[in-house]
């Protein structure tokens, strides 16, 4: 009686039974199952830890989504951290750590107050400017563009009229829906972030996070560390410690490029004559943040102020921007950051355009430095491991 077709009863008895020896027997039916457990090729135990990795990461990413307000509230508090650190690190010299921490608290809030209650009166006014006139400008570019369009063609013209007639006319520099998208890009998918009460308990939240966090970080790493299994956590070590190391010094040479972008564009708007400089500097100066797209919105409503002014001026405002952009690109920019970590550009222009579609105006603003902490784990917890192997397996017997 050979192996080729057993009854249910044999296969029963067959299974129970070791197979017969040789490689030829392997394909038989009856023992392709137990061949593959014994190659490691596929066995129950890979599908069930498969099938509950999946689970696992399917389970994780359900509750970042549901607590992505906590998430993005956490990360603000890191980065606020490593910038503290900035100053702790060097008090840290003198006095005990925590005593460092609370000072530069103190420094970081007498600040905060001290340019709002002195900058405040000259920023309100021109705040106000801004608010009033740029809606007002954007909805007069959108107005002259579709004129020129519907000149360009006559059909689209004809099917304006008609929908004229079905709808009523949104008012001269007031286009209907700019105001309703340009909030739903800002808000994005934040629902505790997008309230005005959220946001100030958030960044409560994300000042006090953060002096926890520059006392003592090493308390956070290691809890982390003890979620992860014994055999990886030297290497995750390492590469939380590397990230933080890399994000220390891209926030410090941001810090500095966002100084210098306010100076800039202050006292060139100053110089043009161009309405509300301060308010529009400070813009300049913050949305450095967002590399890439960040200089071209804050030179949008620099324009549409301009265009107030004279057409001319407007030409002269989108210069003095392509000029302080070049400048902080080829001088500034390799300057404070020759050691923080290299981003692609395409890649990380991606990763902005995801983030700010999916979480608004905060997804966009965090994007660059969330992207810089992702390539520093990927390429140090997967890249390197997959080269550690292959330079392994290459190594002669």
């Amino acid at each position: 009686m050979g192996w080729a077709g057993p009854d249910r009863a044999g296969r029963r008895l067959a299974r129970a039974l070791p197979p017969p020896r040789g490689d030829d027997t392997r394909q038989r039916r009856g023992w392709t199952v137990a061949a593959r457990t014994e190659s490691g090729r596929l066995t129950y135990g890979f599908i069930a830890k498969a099938t509950l990795v999946v689970i696992a990461i399917w389970a994780l990413s359900q509750a970042l989504w549901l607590a992505r307000d906590v998430a993005f509230i956490a990360f603000a508090g890191v980065l606020l951290a490593l910038l503290f650190s900035l100053g702790v690190d060097r008090l840290e010299a003198v006095m005990p750590r925590g005593a460092a921490a609370v000072v530069v608290l103190i420094v970081f809030l007498g600040l905060l107050f001290g340019i709002g209650y002195l900058g405040w009166p000259a920023l309100e006014g021109q705040v106000s400017t801004i608010r009033e006139e740029v809606p007002r400008m954007i909805g007069d570019a959108v107005e002259w563009f579709r004129t020129q369009y519907e000149a360009l063609i006559p059909a689209a013209a004809e099917q304006a009229r008609e929908g004229a007639g079905r709808e009523p006319a949104p008012a001269r520099g007031q286009p209907q829906g700019i105001g309703s998208d340009i909030a739903g890009l800002v808000s994005g998918a934040l629902p505790l972030l997008n309230t005005a009460v959220g946001a100030l308990t958030g960044m409560v939240v994300v000042v006090f996070a953060a002096v926890f966090f520059v006392i003592d970080p090493r308390v956070y790493v290691e809890g982390v560390l003890h979620l992860t299994p014994r055999s990886g956590r030297d290497r995750l070590r390492a590469a939380l410690y590397e990230t933080g190391a890399q994000l220390k010094r891209w926030i410090a040479g941001m810090s500095v490029s966002m100084v210098v972008i306010f100076g800039t564009s202050t006292l060139g708007l100053l110089l043009l004559g161009i309405p509300a400089p301060v308010a529009l500097g400070l813009i300049a100066g913050v949305l450095v943040f967002i590399p890439f797209i960040g200089p071209i919105l804050s030179a949008i409503p620099a324009m549409a102020l301009a265009f107030t002014v004279s057409p001319v001026m407007a030409v002269w405002t989108g210069l003095l921007y392509m000029a302080i952009q070049l400048l902080e690109s080829n001088f500034l920019t390799p300057l404070v950051m020759r050691e923080a970590v290299d981003l692609e550009p395409a890649a990380t222009i991606l990763f902005q355009i995801a983030m700010g579609v999916l979480f608004g105006f905060l997804g966009l603003f965090l994007a660059v430095p969330l992207f810089a902490a992702l390539r520093v784990l990927v390429d140090r917890l997967y890249v390197d491991r997959l080269e550690d192997r292959d330079a392994h397996r290459m190594e002669p017997a």
